[in-house]
């Protein structure tokens, strides 16, 4: 018998909230300046591929555990000491985005782009 679970049930329930797409928007755009734009763009377009029925399983995993870590408080560098507190965050975004590259779509690449727009304007 296949286990059918999917990858939001793995989240616990407090951090579910954080990555529904308005927990994540106030997330993205609150740190936005110092993450930057290849970065936001990168988050942008694993979380719209995180969301797509069509992106396999195991790269749901895999995603999911980068953004629950850039939403994590708990990190190995603490996201309160400035730019370095994201090097971290940005070294496993830009790993995992390199990983799923080719689960991208045109679509996705687009949405994350206007995404970008619609931040930085």
């Amino acid at each position: 018998m296949k286990n059918k679970t999917s990858p939001e049930e793995f989240i616990p329930k407090f951090r579910q909230r954080n990555l529904d797409e308005s927990g994540f928007l106030k997330k993205v755009i609150r740190f936005s300046g110092k993450l930057g734009k290849p970065i936001v763009k990168q988050l942008y377009a694993l979380y719209f591929l995180f969301k797509d029925p069509a992106t396999p399983k195991r790269s749901k995993m895999i995603i999911l555990g980068a953004l629950i870590y850039f939403f994590s408080p708990i990190d190995s560098i603490p996201d309160l000491l400035g730019p370095l507190g994201f090097s971290d965050d940005i070294a496993v975004i830009t790993l995992v985005y390199a990983q799923m590259k080719s689960h991208l779509t045109d679509e996705i690449r687009e949405r994350a782009q206007a995404a970008v727009d619609k931040i930085f304007g």
